[in-house]
């Protein structure tokens, strides 16, 4: 992770981790904080988020978000259009993760539930029971 260490996340707890790190980025573009900087927050969040590597991480942000010029979120009309469109972008990374040959089948599926579990959490979508039961997991880890 670039600027975050693990430990935050044992501290925070995952989801605090994920929310703040959501803010951030979306700070980063109502504050025209530099592509690069932004393109770090949004790694930070997909690594913690999804659980893949930093390689992974950086492939996705680079690909899906930095290279897209059809991504509009510095240039967003107001603030429900730029989480609109961090959303969707969030969204879009399931079938990206799917298009990626280095990511061997059995890993491919615990990222895509954890991308699953990630769109619920910034969406104030509520958590189920697994997501639940994983918390309690990394919580007595």
């Amino acid at each position: 992770m670039y600027d975050h260490d693990r430990e935050d996340i044992d501290v925070l707890g995952w989801e605090e981790f994920i929310l703040r790190q959501w803010e951030s980025i979306f700070l980063g573009y109502q504050r025209t904080t530099a592509v690069r900087t932004v393109g770090r927050r949004w790694c930070d969040l997909i690594e913690a988020g999804i659980g893949c590597s930093q390689d992974i991480a950086d492939e996705l942000v680079r690909n899906e978000i930095v290279e897209r010029e059809d991504r509009t979120m510095a240039g967003a009309r107001n603030s429900t259009a730029l989480l609109e469109e961090m959303t969707e972008v969030l969204e879009s990374l399931a079938d990206a993760l799917i298009a990626m040959p280095q990511i061997p089948a059995d890993q491919l599926a615990e990222l895509l539930k954890q991308h699953a579990r990630l769109i619920r959490v910034v969406t104030g979508e509520s958590a189920d029971e697994e997501d639940v039961a994983d918390s309690e997991a990394s919580a007595s880890s």
